[in-house]
Formats: C-alpha cells, sequence, structure tokens
C-alpha cells in the first residue's frame, strides 16, 4: 500500500471520528439544556404551588377583615381571588408582591381582566406536573374551598348586620373547624414539593447518565483516532527506516512533553510532507500550551479574586439581613415579600436624646449609641428576635419574623425588660443619665426587601405605625404595650391599670404598662 493511500485512508478516518466527535459535543451541549429545562419546569411548579398557599391565606384575611369592619371591599376581594384561582379573571402582573395592599390602598386597581384567564390547574398541567403532583394539589384545592365555604358562611352572617352575627362570624373563622381545615391545605402541599424534587433529581440523574455515555464515546473516539496515527507512524518506519527513525524520534520527544524537537526533514515527497506536518504541528501544540497556560494562570487567579469577593459579599449579606432572607436571596430569589399574620413589634427610644446630642461631642454621642445598641443587639440575638433597623436613637426590633414562632410576644417582653437593665448599665458605664421609653404592639404585618442596589429588610402594616405611637406616650423607662399585647402576655407578666391614650390616626386606645415578670 502506498503512503498515499494509507493517508487517504486515515484521513477518510480522522473525518469520520471527527464527525463522531461533533455529534457527541452537540450531545453534551444539549445535556445543559435538558438541566435548565428541568430545574425550570420545576421553580414553576413550585412558585404555581406557593400561589395555592398565598391565594389560601389571602381568602383567610379578608374574610376575617370582613367579619371585623363589614366592609364590602374585602367581601368583594375575597371573590376576586376566587376568581383569579378558578380562571375567571387572568392573573394581575405583579401578583405575587404585595399586590392586594396596593388595591387596598388604592395605589393600583382591582383586578377586571378576562382575557388570557386560565384556572390555577389548569397552570399547574401547563407546567408539566405528574398525575401523582397534580393529584396532590388538587388535594390541597380541595381542602382549601372547603376553607372557603366556611369563610362565606362567616361573611354571609355579617351580612345579617346584629352584633350577635359578627360574634358569630368571628367565631367561625378562629372555630376548631376552621383550623382544622387551615392545617389540611399544607399536607399535600408538603408531598406534592416532595414527589417534585424527587422526580427532578431522577430527570437529572438520567441526563447525567446520558452525558456520562457521550463522555465515553468521546474518550473512545480520541482513542481510535490515536491508534490510527500510530499505526501510521509504524508503518512508515518499517517503510522509509532512516527518515522514518527520525520522525519517530521527533514524534517521541513531542509526546514526552519536548515540544522544541523538530523534524527538519527538506522535500516534497509524502514522508517529507508528513515531517513538515508534524513539526507544523509541534509549533501549534506549543503555541496552543503557552496560550493555555497563560489563561489557565490568569483564571486561577481570578478565581481567587471571585472566592474573597464572594466570601466578603455574604458576610456583608448577613451582617445586614435576616439569615433566613440572605440564603434567599444568595438562592436567586429577587422579590422576597411575605405577609405574617402574627407577630410582635417593639420600639425603644432613648429618652431626651436630642437635647443630649446638642450637648455631647460627636465621638461621645457615638460611642454612647454603640454602646447602647451593641448591647440590645446581643439581647435581640439572645431573645431570638429579629433587628430591623435604627432610626437615630430609636431601635425597632421584631418577633416572629422572618422565622415564626408561638412565643414571639414573650420574647420581646423579655428583651423590654432587659432593654431596661441594659441601659441602666450603659448609664452606669457612660455617666450619663439614659432612660428608655418602649412600645409594643402586636398583629399582621408585610416583610420584604426593598432596594436594588442597597437592600433593605422592612416592616410594613398597622402594628408598625401603633407600635410607634404606643412607644411615645410611654414614661420613661417604662414600657407601654396595647391591649392585644396583654392579653398574650396576661398570665406570666404584670401589668398596670389601662389607660386610654389618643393615637393619631387610631382614635383612643387602651394601653398597658408592663411593669414586670409574675414571680413564680
Amino acid at each position: 500500500m502506498s503512503v498515499s493511500r494509507l493517508i487517504v485512508g486515515l484521513l477518510v478516518l480522522v473525518a469520520v471520528l471527527a464527525v463522531a466527535i461533533t455529534v457527541a459535543a452537540v450531545g453534551l451541549k444539549a445535556t445543559d439544556a435538558l438541566v435548565a429545562n428541568a430545574q425550570e419546569r420545576r421553580f414553576l411548579s413550585d412558585q404555581l404551588a406557593e400561589e395555592m398557599v398565598t391565594s389560601s391565606g389571602l381568602l383567610t384575611r379578608f374574610s376575617r377583615a370582613y367579619a371585623a369592619t363589614g366592609d364590602e371591599r374585602f367581601r368583594r376581594h375575597f371573590g376576586n381571588v376566587l376568581d383569579i384561582r378558578e380562571g375567571r379573571l387572568a392573573l394581575p402582573a405583579g401578583y405575587e408582591s404585595g399586590f392586594w395592599d396596593l388595591v387596598i390602598t388604592g395605589d393600583v386597581p382591582e383586578p377586571t381582566a378576562k382575557a388570557g384567564a386560565k384556572p390555577l390547574e389548569q397552570r399547574l398541567i401547563d407546567a408539566g406536573i405528574t398525575i401523582e403532583e397534580y393529584a396532590l394539589l388538587k388535594d390541597a384545592k380541595v381542602e382549601s374551598d372547603r376553607l372557603a365555604m366556611i369563610e362565606a358562611d362567616a361573611m354571609d352572617e355579617v351580612t345579617a348586620g346584629d352584633e350577635a352575627a359578627r360574634a358569630r362570624a368571628t367565631a367561625l373563622l378562629h372555630g376548631p373547624e376552621y383550623l382544622a381545615a387551615k392545617a389540611q391545605i399544607m399536607e399535600p402541599i408538603g408531598r406534592f414539593r416532595d414527589l417534585l424534587a424527587r422526580r427532578t433529581a431522577r430527570e437529572l440523574a438520567e441526563i447525567s447518565d446520558w452525558s456520562d455515555l457521550l463522555m465515553w464515546f468521546l474518550m473512545t473516539t480520541s482513542v481510535v483516532m490515536l491508534a490510527a496515527f500510530a499505526g501510521l507512524a509504524a508503518f512508515l518506519f518499517r517503510r522509509f527506516i532512516s527518515p522514518g527513525r527520525r520522525i519517530v524520534e521527533t514524534a517521541g520527544r513531542i509526546a514526552a512533553g519536548d515540544l522544541s524537537a523538530r523534524n527538519r526533514i527538506a522535500g516534497r515527497d509524502e514522508i517529507a510532507r508528513l515531517a513538515q506536518a508534524i513539526d507544523g504541528m509541534a509549533d501549534s501544540l506549543g503555541d496552543a500550551l503557552e496560550a493555555a497556560r497563560v489563561q489557565t494562570t490568569a483564571a486561577e487567579s481570578r478565581a481567587a479574586e471571585l472566592d474573597q469577593e464572594r466570601a466578603r459579599s455574604e458576610k456583608l449579606l448577613q451582617n445586614m439581613l435576616p439569615v433566613l432572607i440572605a440564603d434567599r436571596l444568595k438562592r436567586g430569589e429577587s422579590k422576597i415579600a411575605e405577609t405574617f399574620p402574627e407577630v410582635t413589634v417593639l420600639f425603644a427610644d432613648i429618652v431626651g436624646f436630642t437635647e443630649m446630642a446638642a450637648q455631647l461631642p460627636p465621638r461621645q454621642l457615638v460611642d454612647m449609641l454603640s454602646d447602647v445598641f451593641g448591647r440590645f443587639d446581643e439581647l435581640a440575638e439572645r431573645h431570638r428576635l429579629e433587628k430591623i433597623k435604627t432610626i437615630g436613637d430609636c431601635y425597632m426590633v421584631v418577633g416572629g419574623v422572618p422565622d415564626r414562632s408561638p412565643t414571639h410576644c414573650q420574647q420581646v417582653a423579655e428583651f423590654a425588660l432587659d432593654a431596661l437593665s441594659a441601659i441602666a448599665e450603659s448609664a452606669a458605664v457612660t455617666g450619663l443619665d439614659l432612660r428608655l421609653r418602649i412600645g409594643a404592639h402586636t398583629g399582621t404585618v408585610v416583610a420584604g426587601i426593598v432596594g436594588r442596589r442597597k437592600y433593605s429588610y422592612d416592616l410594613w402594616g398597622d402594628v408598625v405605625n401603633v407600635a410607634a405611637r404606643i412607644q411615645a406616650v410611654a414614661a420613661p423607662n417604662g414600657i407601654q404595650v396595647t391591649e392585644a399585647v396583654r392579653v398574650r402576655l396576661q398570665d406570666d407578666y404584670v401589668f398596670g391599670e389601662p389607660v386610654p391614650v389618643d393615637l393619631k390616626g387610631k382614635g383612643t386606645v387602651t394601653s398597658f404598662s408592663l411593669l414586670g415578670r409574675k414571680s413564680g
């Protein structure tokens, strides 16, 4: 067999192998798209399941608001939520980010669009969930519908118009049947999320197996290609001993890593051209390896810098935000807003701070605030509370956000009592007349992230306003709380006599002084 024919045969083989490698590479690229698709379907399905939970919470909120106020807007909003879930109204833009709070305040109109409306069940089917997963979400919807019937019955009681009817409605919305129906919604939702996670894991495992097969095929093809070149080298060695030895010696040195080795054989015959081709390959390989070394060095340096920046960013993020919220931001969530139906908000303000600030040097003033707020930070961590922010000399904490806690009110009470001891200790250290006014209130808030470049975790709602205003009427070194707080703490703590106070925008509100813990 002539050298030319052997080379032609080798080229055909190399071309076939190149096509095979290209096909395998395209297949590996396709596996990336399959992984992204599986993750996207899981995210969409989980988001729709969360919409089911959110709609149930909205129905509870509006039915209770209607029972408490008799305001027809809340009954109308209740019907709108059901219409959106059943596909009678289209899902409004921004529905997952405090939409109904904006509707209530009049910032956005009520939903009326019907074009493009789809029931929540249909959107779940479109998301590609399995029959078993759909059955679980169907169970959750059945429980939610049963809860909605109880809520509708309660609102019908309120429509009767007398106080007895309103009392019956309130009892119905807080009764054992209602609470049991509320609890039954989350069980199938949890099982659905478990099934969704396992199905996604199986899909990813299958994609990984296919990727491994393609990688094995690539490696095998590469080995075959190397074997073809080795066969040609052996043929040339036998056919042309002198130039063949030189070519083999040069190729061996190149294979050993000596990229400076060259054949340097002149001529235009096949052997010469092969030797020259090997020399050119060595040149290209040397250039490629040098370029790869430079790029690898740069990439390693950049990777180290990125790791340091990532560590600094994560530490800063955890100092600015609650740990749970920081973790959700790192997982890719950009819009975080939730309703917390049962939390306690506390404001603590230093008495006479404005006059003190006018008299103290700036460094002494900052040192004093740092000492006081540092002690408060330790108390907040000890009592498992979340510090929201400081505004001048005002310190704001909340219990039950974002970690929901059944003892949030007791935790805030313990913080308030310990804060009075802490301010006394700080006064003894600094030699200043430091006293506090503390106010607290319990109820429902909306909590979420605001800002794009500088994140801030904040609370909104009537509870925040009442807590801030009740703090303003507290006596120096006094803790003033609302009736909602006293009801939750009266078994374990001592309170003063009820004191009516006028709060801006709220009228007359009954407040109490928290005096201390009950003995025993």
